[in-house]
Protein backbone atom coordinates (compact mmCIF):
# COMPACT_ATOMS: atom_id res chain seq x y z
CA UNK A 1 0.00 0.00 0.00
CA UNK A 2 1.41 3.39 -1.13
CA UNK A 3 2.04 6.22 1.52
CA UNK A 4 1.54 9.62 1.04
CA UNK A 5 4.68 11.58 1.90
CA UNK A 6 4.35 15.11 -0.46
CA UNK A 7 7.98 14.84 -0.75
CA UNK A 8 8.73 14.97 -3.97
CA UNK A 9 11.25 11.69 -5.22
CA UNK A 10 10.43 10.07 -2.07
CA UNK A 11 8.25 7.49 -1.84
CA UNK A 12 6.86 5.14 1.00
CA UNK A 13 5.23 2.46 1.16
CA UNK A 14 3.98 -0.49 3.93
CA UNK A 15 2.48 -3.89 3.67
CA UNK A 16 2.26 -7.05 6.33
CA UNK A 17 5.93 -7.08 7.48
CA UNK A 18 7.76 -3.91 6.45
CA UNK A 19 7.33 0.39 6.17
CA UNK A 20 9.68 0.83 3.48
CA UNK A 21 10.80 4.87 2.35
CA UNK A 22 12.78 4.86 -0.67
CA UNK A 23 14.66 8.46 -1.96
CA UNK A 24 15.92 8.86 -5.45
CA UNK A 25 18.45 10.97 -3.62
CA UNK A 26 20.79 10.27 -0.72
CA UNK A 27 18.69 11.86 2.48
CA UNK A 28 20.63 13.20 5.38
CA UNK A 29 19.69 11.17 8.34
CA UNK A 30 19.91 10.78 12.27
CA UNK A 31 18.63 7.95 14.41
CA UNK A 32 18.77 5.51 17.18
CA UNK A 33 17.78 2.82 14.59
CA UNK A 34 19.24 -0.91 15.45
CA UNK A 35 20.87 -0.79 11.72
CA UNK A 36 23.03 2.04 10.85
CA UNK A 37 22.29 4.42 13.27
CA UNK A 38 23.60 8.21 14.21
CA UNK A 39 24.42 10.15 11.59
CA UNK A 40 24.51 8.89 8.07
CA UNK A 41 23.39 9.42 4.48
CA UNK A 42 21.06 6.97 3.18
CA UNK A 43 18.72 6.29 0.27
CA UNK A 44 16.59 3.98 2.33
CA UNK A 45 14.96 3.48 5.87
CA UNK A 46 12.31 0.65 6.40
CA UNK A 47 10.51 -0.46 9.60
CA UNK A 48 10.34 -3.90 10.04
CA UNK A 49 8.00 -6.07 11.79
CA UNK A 50 9.34 -8.56 14.11
CA UNK A 51 7.78 -11.67 13.79
CA UNK A 52 7.49 -14.41 16.30
CA UNK A 53 9.95 -16.49 14.72
CA UNK A 54 12.46 -13.89 14.48
CA UNK A 55 12.42 -12.75 18.14
CA UNK A 56 14.82 -15.26 19.22
CA UNK A 57 17.53 -14.91 16.08
CA UNK A 58 17.07 -11.00 17.29
CA UNK A 59 18.26 -11.03 20.97
CA UNK A 60 21.07 -12.83 19.81
CA UNK A 61 22.40 -10.50 16.74
CA UNK A 62 20.31 -7.87 16.18
CA UNK A 63 22.21 -6.38 13.29
CA UNK A 64 22.74 -9.70 11.36
CA UNK A 65 18.86 -9.74 11.48
CA UNK A 66 18.13 -6.20 10.26
CA UNK A 67 20.63 -6.91 7.30
CA UNK A 68 18.69 -10.04 6.05
CA UNK A 69 15.51 -8.39 6.59
CA UNK A 70 16.67 -5.59 4.16
CA UNK A 71 18.38 -8.14 1.78
CA UNK A 72 14.91 -9.93 1.47
CA UNK A 73 13.67 -6.55 0.34
CA UNK A 74 16.19 -6.20 -2.57
CA UNK A 75 18.09 -3.53 -0.79
CA UNK A 76 21.42 -2.46 0.06
CA UNK A 77 22.42 -2.81 3.86
CA UNK A 78 24.98 0.18 3.35
CA UNK A 79 22.41 2.28 2.08
CA UNK A 80 19.03 1.62 4.37
CA UNK A 81 18.58 2.61 8.04
CA UNK A 82 16.61 0.10 9.64
CA UNK A 83 14.35 -0.23 13.00
CA UNK A 84 12.41 -3.38 14.21
CA UNK A 85 8.95 -2.92 16.61
CA UNK A 86 6.49 -5.82 17.40
CA UNK A 87 3.87 -3.65 16.47
CA UNK A 88 1.60 -4.65 12.85
CA UNK A 89 3.55 -1.63 10.79
CA UNK A 90 -0.15 -1.33 8.80
CA UNK A 91 -1.68 0.27 11.56
CA UNK A 92 0.83 3.33 10.90
CA UNK A 93 -0.01 6.51 11.85
CA UNK A 94 0.90 9.11 8.80
CA UNK A 95 0.64 13.31 8.67
CA UNK A 96 1.75 15.75 6.15
CA UNK A 97 2.04 19.16 6.76
CA UNK A 98 2.99 22.03 4.49
CA UNK A 99 4.29 25.69 5.74
CA UNK A 100 5.77 28.33 3.27
CA UNK A 101 8.76 26.17 1.75
CA UNK A 102 8.88 23.78 4.45
CA UNK A 103 7.10 20.14 3.81
CA UNK A 104 6.89 17.77 6.34
CA UNK A 105 5.75 13.74 6.62
CA UNK A 106 5.44 11.89 9.79
CA UNK A 107 5.40 7.99 10.01
CA UNK A 108 4.64 6.22 13.38
CA UNK A 109 4.27 2.72 14.41
CA UNK A 110 3.31 2.32 18.03
CA UNK A 111 2.56 -0.79 20.75
CA UNK A 112 2.14 0.30 24.27
CA UNK A 113 2.36 -2.97 25.73
CA UNK A 114 6.01 -1.82 27.53
CA UNK A 115 4.93 1.51 28.13
CA UNK A 116 7.18 3.25 30.84
CA UNK A 117 7.71 6.73 32.51
CA UNK A 118 10.79 8.23 32.10
CA UNK A 119 13.12 8.06 35.55
CA UNK A 120 11.20 4.97 37.18
CA UNK A 121 12.92 2.10 37.60
CA UNK A 122 12.57 -0.83 35.15
CA UNK A 123 15.76 -3.24 34.88
CA UNK A 124 16.75 -1.98 37.85
CA UNK A 125 13.84 -3.14 39.88
CA UNK A 126 14.06 -6.09 41.45
CA UNK A 127 10.32 -7.30 41.53
CA UNK A 128 9.92 -5.54 37.75
CA UNK A 129 7.40 -7.37 35.89
CA UNK A 130 8.38 -9.64 33.53
CA UNK A 131 8.24 -8.26 29.81
CA UNK A 132 6.73 -10.95 27.27
CA UNK A 133 4.23 -8.73 25.34
CA UNK A 134 6.59 -6.50 22.06
CA UNK A 135 5.53 -2.66 21.67
CA UNK A 136 7.68 0.32 20.68
CA UNK A 137 6.52 3.67 19.26
CA UNK A 138 8.95 4.15 16.09
CA UNK A 139 8.64 7.69 14.61
CA UNK A 140 10.01 8.68 11.33
CA UNK A 141 10.11 12.41 10.24
CA UNK A 142 11.04 13.65 6.44
CA UNK A 143 11.53 17.07 6.04
CA UNK A 144 11.77 18.33 2.22
CA UNK A 145 14.41 21.07 3.24
CA UNK A 146 18.09 21.28 4.47
CA UNK A 147 18.86 20.70 8.09
CA UNK A 148 21.85 21.65 10.39
CA UNK A 149 22.76 18.59 11.99
CA UNK A 150 21.94 20.58 15.59
CA UNK A 151 18.61 21.59 13.92
CA UNK A 152 18.07 17.70 13.39
CA UNK A 153 18.72 17.47 16.70
CA UNK A 154 16.48 19.55 17.33
CA UNK A 155 13.90 18.06 15.59
CA UNK A 156 14.21 15.09 17.70
CA UNK A 157 13.57 16.50 20.67
CA UNK A 158 10.50 18.60 19.91
CA UNK A 159 8.90 14.95 18.19
CA UNK A 160 9.52 13.25 21.63
CA UNK A 161 7.92 16.20 23.40
CA UNK A 162 4.60 15.83 21.03
CA UNK A 163 5.26 12.00 21.40
CA UNK A 164 4.56 12.46 25.15
CA UNK A 165 1.91 15.42 24.85
CA UNK A 166 -0.15 12.74 22.79
CA UNK A 167 0.41 9.95 25.48
CA UNK A 168 -0.57 12.44 28.07
CA UNK A 169 -3.64 13.09 25.95
CA UNK A 170 -4.47 9.25 25.60
CA UNK A 171 -3.66 8.67 29.43
CA UNK A 172 -0.96 5.93 28.67
CA UNK A 173 -0.22 4.65 31.65
CA UNK A 174 3.17 2.80 32.56
CA UNK A 175 3.50 -0.93 32.55
CA UNK A 176 5.60 -0.77 35.60
CA UNK A 177 3.85 1.47 37.77
CA UNK A 178 0.39 2.35 36.65
CA UNK A 179 2.24 6.40 36.72
CA UNK A 180 1.77 8.50 33.75
CA UNK A 181 3.98 7.04 30.53
CA UNK A 182 5.89 9.25 28.35
CA UNK A 183 6.77 6.24 26.17
CA UNK A 184 8.01 2.73 26.01
CA UNK A 185 11.05 1.09 26.91
CA UNK A 186 12.22 0.30 23.41
CA UNK A 187 11.03 3.70 21.33
CA UNK A 188 13.32 4.50 18.37
CA UNK A 189 13.41 8.25 16.44
CA UNK A 190 14.59 9.16 13.11
CA UNK A 191 15.21 12.28 11.20
CA UNK A 192 16.26 12.76 7.40
CA UNK A 193 16.02 15.26 5.41
CA UNK A 194 16.68 15.91 1.53
CA UNK A 195 19.47 18.91 2.01
CA UNK A 196 16.87 21.25 -0.49
CA UNK A 197 17.03 25.12 -0.06
CA UNK A 198 18.74 27.15 2.72
CA UNK A 199 19.57 25.92 5.82
CA UNK A 200 17.55 25.70 8.54
CA UNK A 201 19.27 26.18 11.96
CA UNK A 202 16.41 25.61 14.74
CA UNK A 203 13.27 23.04 15.02
CA UNK A 204 12.37 24.01 18.17
CA UNK A 205 9.00 24.65 19.39
CA UNK A 206 9.00 28.66 18.79
CA UNK A 207 9.78 27.83 14.99
CA UNK A 208 7.67 26.99 12.15
CA UNK A 209 9.11 23.78 11.80
CA UNK A 210 9.03 22.41 15.64
CA UNK A 211 5.23 23.74 14.96
CA UNK A 212 4.85 21.35 11.80
CA UNK A 213 7.09 18.33 14.01
CA UNK A 214 4.55 18.72 17.60
CA UNK A 215 1.32 18.53 15.47
CA UNK A 216 2.32 16.23 13.01
CA UNK A 217 3.84 13.31 15.78
CA UNK A 218 0.92 14.13 18.61
CA UNK A 219 -1.14 13.34 15.18
CA UNK A 220 0.49 10.09 13.87
CA UNK A 221 1.37 8.86 17.67
CA UNK A 222 -2.48 8.83 18.36
CA UNK A 223 -3.50 7.37 15.06
CA UNK A 224 -0.80 4.57 15.78
CA UNK A 225 -1.71 4.25 19.04
CA UNK A 226 -5.10 3.66 18.16
CA UNK A 227 -4.99 1.62 15.49
CA UNK A 228 -2.81 -0.73 17.24
CA UNK A 229 -3.44 -0.94 20.82
CA UNK A 230 -7.09 0.41 20.85
CA UNK A 231 -6.32 2.52 23.06
CA UNK A 232 -9.07 5.69 22.59
CA UNK A 233 -9.47 8.55 24.60
CA UNK A 234 -13.12 7.84 25.74
CA UNK A 235 -12.19 4.16 26.40
CA UNK A 236 -14.46 2.00 29.43
CA UNK A 237 -13.33 3.05 33.26
CA UNK A 238 -12.91 -0.59 33.66
CA UNK A 239 -10.33 -0.33 31.22
CA UNK A 240 -8.62 2.64 32.53
CA UNK A 241 -8.47 1.05 36.04
CA UNK A 242 -7.03 -1.68 34.58
CA UNK A 243 -4.16 0.09 32.58
CA UNK A 244 -3.35 1.36 36.53
CA UNK A 245 -3.16 -2.29 38.07
CA UNK A 246 -6.64 -1.73 39.48
CA UNK A 247 -8.33 -4.95 37.73
CA UNK A 248 -12.13 -5.52 38.71
CA UNK A 249 -12.70 -9.04 39.49
CA UNK A 250 -9.87 -8.51 41.98
CA UNK A 251 -11.47 -5.50 43.59
CA UNK A 252 -14.46 -6.92 43.63
CA UNK A 253 -13.53 -10.08 45.30
CA UNK A 254 -12.00 -7.79 48.08
CA UNK A 255 -15.09 -6.33 48.59
CA UNK A 256 -17.30 -9.88 48.83
CA UNK A 257 -14.85 -10.91 51.45
CA UNK A 258 -15.89 -8.66 53.80
CA UNK A 259 -19.90 -8.78 52.97
CA UNK A 260 -21.15 -11.94 54.18
CA UNK A 261 -24.31 -11.26 51.81
CA UNK A 262 -22.20 -12.17 48.63
CA UNK A 263 -19.12 -13.58 50.45
CA UNK A 264 -18.60 -17.88 49.14
CA UNK A 265 -21.96 -17.15 46.34
CA UNK A 266 -20.66 -17.40 43.22
CA UNK A 267 -24.22 -16.48 41.69
CA UNK A 268 -24.84 -13.41 43.85
CA UNK A 269 -21.39 -12.45 43.48
CA UNK A 270 -21.70 -12.73 39.63
CA UNK A 271 -25.33 -10.59 39.75
CA UNK A 272 -23.02 -8.10 41.78
CA UNK A 273 -20.50 -7.69 39.63
CA UNK A 274 -22.82 -7.29 36.30
CA UNK A 275 -24.34 -4.72 37.94
CA UNK A 276 -21.61 -2.88 39.11
CA UNK A 277 -20.48 -3.11 35.39
CA UNK A 278 -23.31 -1.20 34.75
CA UNK A 279 -22.79 1.63 36.73
CA UNK A 280 -19.19 1.73 35.98
CA UNK A 281 -20.74 2.75 32.06
CA UNK A 282 -22.60 5.26 33.74
CA UNK A 283 -20.56 8.93 32.50
CA UNK A 284 -21.59 10.43 35.92
CA UNK A 285 -19.83 7.74 37.97
CA UNK A 286 -16.71 8.09 35.36
CA UNK A 287 -16.51 11.28 36.31
CA UNK A 288 -16.18 10.93 39.99
CA UNK A 289 -13.83 8.11 39.37
CA UNK A 290 -11.59 10.10 37.14
CA UNK A 291 -12.14 12.91 39.26
CA UNK A 292 -10.58 11.07 42.17
CA UNK A 293 -7.35 9.41 40.10
CA UNK A 294 -6.58 12.79 39.31
CA UNK A 295 -6.41 13.94 42.73
CA UNK A 296 -4.43 10.72 43.73
CA UNK A 297 -1.82 11.62 41.01
CA UNK A 298 -1.46 15.11 41.87
CA UNK A 299 -1.26 13.93 45.60
CA UNK A 300 1.19 11.79 45.21
CA UNK A 301 3.40 14.67 42.91
CA UNK A 302 2.75 17.15 46.00
CA UNK A 303 0.80 19.32 43.68
CA UNK A 304 -2.43 20.20 46.07
CA UNK A 305 -1.73 23.34 47.73
CA UNK A 306 -0.26 23.30 51.41
CA UNK A 307 -0.59 19.67 52.26
CA UNK A 308 2.61 17.53 52.50
CA UNK A 309 3.22 14.54 49.77
CA UNK A 310 1.41 11.67 50.89
CA UNK A 311 -0.67 13.60 54.05
CA UNK A 312 -4.07 12.51 52.38
CA UNK A 313 -6.24 9.43 53.88
CA UNK A 314 -9.46 8.50 53.62
CA UNK A 315 -10.39 10.14 56.85
CA UNK A 316 -10.04 13.63 54.83
CA UNK A 317 -12.59 15.72 54.33
CA UNK A 318 -12.33 16.10 50.47
CA UNK A 319 -12.33 12.21 50.60
CA UNK A 320 -15.96 12.36 52.76
CA UNK A 321 -17.28 14.82 50.23
CA UNK A 322 -16.67 12.60 47.64
CA UNK A 323 -17.59 9.74 49.34
CA UNK A 324 -21.06 11.01 50.26
CA UNK A 325 -21.86 12.60 46.65
CA UNK A 326 -21.17 9.34 45.25
CA UNK A 327 -23.55 7.49 46.93
CA UNK A 328 -25.85 10.29 47.07
CA UNK A 329 -26.07 9.89 43.86
CA UNK A 330 -26.22 6.18 43.10
CA UNK A 331 -28.09 5.46 46.44
CA UNK A 332 -32.03 4.51 45.80
CA UNK A 333 -31.97 3.11 49.89
CA UNK A 334 -30.69 6.40 51.51
CA UNK A 335 -27.59 4.85 52.24
CA UNK A 336 -25.02 6.88 53.94
CA UNK A 337 -21.41 6.62 54.15
CA UNK A 338 -21.44 5.62 57.33
CA UNK A 339 -23.21 2.22 56.61
CA UNK A 340 -19.68 0.90 55.00
CA UNK A 341 -15.78 0.44 56.67
CA UNK A 342 -13.13 0.93 54.08
CA UNK A 343 -11.32 -0.07 56.60
CA UNK A 344 -12.29 -3.26 56.45
CA UNK A 345 -11.16 -3.74 53.01
CA UNK A 346 -7.75 -5.27 52.56
CA UNK A 347 -5.29 -3.23 52.55
CA UNK A 348 -3.29 -5.25 49.53
CA UNK A 349 -5.51 -2.96 47.06
CA UNK A 350 -4.00 0.43 48.55
CA UNK A 351 -1.03 -0.93 46.55
CA UNK A 352 -2.15 0.65 43.05
CA UNK A 353 -4.90 2.92 44.43
CA UNK A 354 -4.70 6.49 46.10
CA UNK A 355 -7.01 7.34 49.00
CA UNK A 356 -9.24 9.68 46.65
CA UNK A 357 -9.48 6.57 44.44
CA UNK A 358 -10.52 3.76 46.80
CA UNK A 359 -12.93 5.95 48.58
CA UNK A 360 -14.80 6.55 45.17
CA UNK A 361 -14.46 2.50 44.11
CA UNK A 362 -15.62 1.08 47.40
CA UNK A 363 -18.45 4.16 48.03
CA UNK A 364 -19.49 3.08 44.50
CA UNK A 365 -19.45 -0.72 45.18
CA UNK A 366 -20.87 -0.35 48.72
CA UNK A 367 -24.00 1.57 47.29
CA UNK A 368 -24.35 -1.23 44.44
CA UNK A 369 -24.15 -3.80 47.18
CA UNK A 370 -26.91 -2.38 49.22
CA UNK A 371 -29.13 -1.84 46.61
CA UNK A 372 -29.10 -5.22 45.34
CA UNK A 373 -29.27 -6.38 48.71
CA UNK A 374 -32.50 -3.95 48.95
CA UNK A 375 -34.20 -5.51 45.62
CA UNK A 376 -33.28 -9.20 46.96
CA UNK A 377 -35.14 -8.34 50.19
CA UNK A 378 -38.40 -7.05 47.92
CA UNK A 379 -38.52 -10.36 45.93
CA UNK A 380 -38.36 -12.57 48.78
CA UNK A 381 -41.13 -10.60 50.60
Amino acid sequence: MRLHTSIENVNAEVDKNRLVIISKSPLKVLSSAGLNGGLVKANGITNIHVTEDLKDELHRNPDETLKKAVVKLGLSPEKVVAMMTAADVRNVGVSNQKRQDTILSVFVTAGVDVSATAGEATVSKRDSPNIKKGGTINTILLVDGNLTEACMVDAVKTATEAKTVAMRELDVRSHFSGDLASGTVTDTALIACTKRGKPIKYAGTATVLGEMIGKAVKESVKKAIQKQSKVIANRPLIQRLEERGIFFANMTTLFSETHSTICGDFEKLGQFREELQQVFSDPNVASFVIAALRLDDDAKLGLIPEIPVNRFDEKSVVCEILQTAVMDYLSKNNVTSKDYRLGDISSAVAKRVGPFTRSILFAVMNAVYSNSISNHSKKCE
